[in-house]
């Protein structure tokens, strides 16, 4: 009996390779834009349809992530008056996870409770009839509409939105995260938000008054074993109406929820007199470089600063209209990108070096080796994977990015660096998202890191495990017509090596217009189990395995109210630059 059943799982799964291969370029874009429309209801705790394997027993917890509810319409696309989400970063959000217990799997979709979510479900959740009513990073979004609404929107007696760019732990809390330093605390067993995180700081030392400002704190963080959490954030300072100052921030923050500010790096002023319309600030040194991620060793905090530049200029001349990222960062080919190395210990700034201008999104790992620092990152050579590649209408389309996986040695006799290529020389170009590691071996050496190949694109999608000493790549190769998001890398119990485990990914099957969950031997890279959603979920970015004792407390701190003492200033709302126009009275006018 179990050859006969044998056989016929071989016969199915080559039926279906078969049909995969046979997909047209019109079927797959077909397919991909199940991504990029809209969920029509919630799910809680559906049951799933196992397809392949088995569920490992020892795997447990809620493997959470941020996924994207609503792109509006898609097959339809109204840019005048704009009924669609023009770009992945921007989509309403909606809370997303596995839950995965003793063998068993259940899946979840469910909108959280934010104000832009009822303004949606005003509409009828027709984004026909509300149009792009709130501020973005990249995408068009319609004036009469946010200004209709701007006023719910800048409520704080209900949450806007909740934060869908990367996750945080901090003690037992939960936290979804944006690039500014605030963030949201989430339920995972429930699903469900209950307000921002509040420290118990003065603010990382920044003034709560209009003089200030906060931006580009990077979305991912570093955690060392014992919980402690680093990051950075930039400061802006209004000094005068022509002035000006601006610093980069580095903190660590542990269960506590003090957050410790250990080093500080100061960048050129900025004379605003200098300001001219449509020309980004022409001296870099007053400009810091954006961060989405960063490094970390045994010894050091590493800043690579890309040539992906903050425009200071844009205090000058900002529209509250345009989306952020357009007018607030600029790729600077003739510029640079720095690397500013901390000490932990001290917080001293040991060494700004200067490289190549790159772009950077994902660490895989970093480490000391002697008289050097390796860290190892995904990078590109423009900024076009935020600003072209990411659009809906490019990846409906035959639009492919290539990226590339560098090791960046820092030579600390003489506080230089030299860049080379993980890969084998003979491999082909390929785009690869997303990475992993063992986190266990984050700061140390290492020897595997984890990626999406061709993420958010019609090609064939894959995970791939990259050896880092040898470049050896093997990779588990999904059917055409699945499209993987990112893959999270879990211990076996009592592992004995650092592959001794398997990856998560979630993702969307074109192919039976649903959310999957795959899992893989991080080992051999092969199947173990794959399971099938009641309905779809859409494209969105980051996840996280949580233990079911982290972040389901009954207790919280937590506060809506941007008033709080607590609450960084001006942080909460992309669209709070129009305080500048009252502090500094220079928007809109010739300087």
């Amino acid at each position: 009996m179990e050859i006969k059943q044998c056989l016929a799982a071989c016969l199915v799964a080559a039926l279906t390779c078969a049909i995969a291969d046979t997909l047209t370029e019109d079927e797959l874009t077909e397919m991909i834009k199940d991504g990029f429309r809209n969920v029509e209801r919630e799910t809680i705790n559906g049951q799933v349809i196992l397809e392949d394997g088995y569920i490992p027993t020892w795997l447990s917890g809620n493997f959470m992530r941020h996924a994207c509810g609503a792109f509006g319409e898609t097959d339809n696309m109204n840019k005048t008056l704009p009924n669609y989400i023009e770009h992945l970063f921007d989509c309403i959000e909606i809370g997303n996870k596995f839950r995965i217990e003793n063998g068993n799997i259940t899946f979840t979709n469910r909108w959280y409770d934010t104000t832009v979510n009822d303004i949606y479900n005003f509409y009828g959740r027709e984004m026909n009839e509300s149009s792009l009513f709130h501020t973005t990073t990249l995408s068009k979004l319609n004036p009469t509409q946010l200004d209709i609404w701007s006023a719910n929107l800048s409520d704080n007696s209900k949450l806007e939105k909740v934060h869908h760019v990367s996750w945080w732990q901090i003690g037992d809390d939960v936290i979804a995260m944006s690039e500014f330093p605030i963030g949201v605390i989430i339920d995972p067993d429930e699903v469900a938000h209950k307000g921002y995180i509040q420290y118990n700081d003065d603010n990382l030392g920044v003034p709560n008054s209009m003089q200030y400002f906060t931006n580009n704190n990077p979305a991912h963080e570093h955690t060392e074993p014992d919980g402690t959490l680093w990051s950075a954030v930039a400061v802006i300072k209004f000094e005068t109406r022509t002035l000006l100052k601006s610093w980069r921030v580095v903190y660590k923050v542990g269960a506590d929820k003090i957050r410790h500010v250990i080093g500080t790096y100061h960048y050129e002023d900025t004379d605003v007199t200098k300001c001219r319309p449509g020309t980004p600030y022409e001296d870099f040194t007053a400009r810091f470089g954006y961060l989405h991620s960063f490094a970390m060793t045994e010894n050091y905090i590493i800043l690579p600063e890309t040539a992906y530049m903050i425009d200071t200029c844009v205090f000058a001349f900002y529209n509250k209209y345009e989306p952020f990222f357009s007018q607030g960062f600029h790729y600077e080919p003739s510029g640079l990108s720095r690397l500013l190395v901390m000490r932990k210990s001290d917080g001293v700034f040991v060494a700004n070096i200067t490289v190549p201008p790159i772009f950077i999104t994902h660490q895989l790992g970093a480490y000391e080796d002697g008289d050097s620092i390796h860290m190892d990152m995904l990078t590109y050579n423009d900024a076009g994977i935020y600003t072209q590649h990411l659009y809906v209408e490019n990846l409906f389309n035959k639009h492919t990015y290539t990226s590339n996986v560098t090791r960046i040695t820092i030579h600390m006799s003489n506080w230089t660096a030299s860049l080379r290529s993980l890969r084998e020389p003979r491999k082909p170009p390929a785009a690869f998202e997303m990475s992993n590691i063992n986190y266990k071996y984050n700061a140390k050496k290492y020897t595997y890191a984890y990626m999406a190949r061709n993420f958010a694109m019609k090609d064939q999608n894959a995970l791939t495990k990259l050896n880092v000493d040898t470049g050896e790549e093997i990779e588990y190769l999904y059917p055409k017509g699945m499209f993987t998001q990112e893959p999270q890398f879990v211990s076996r119990p009592n592992a004995v090596s650092e592959d001794d485990g398997v990856l998560l990914a979630q993702g969307v099957d074109g192919r039976k217009h649903k959310a999957f969950m795959v899992i893989v031997d991080a080992k051999t890279m092969k199947l173990i189990g794959h399971v099938t959603a009641p309905d779809l979920a859409l494209f969105g970015l980051h996840n996280k395995l949580f233990p079911f004792h982290k972040g389901n407390s009954s207790g919280s701190d937590s506060k809506l109210s941007s008033g709080s003492s607590k609450i960084e200033p001006f942080s909460c709302k992309l669209y709070m630059f129009v305080f500048i126009c009252v502090f500094m009275r220079v928007c809109h006018i010739s300087i």
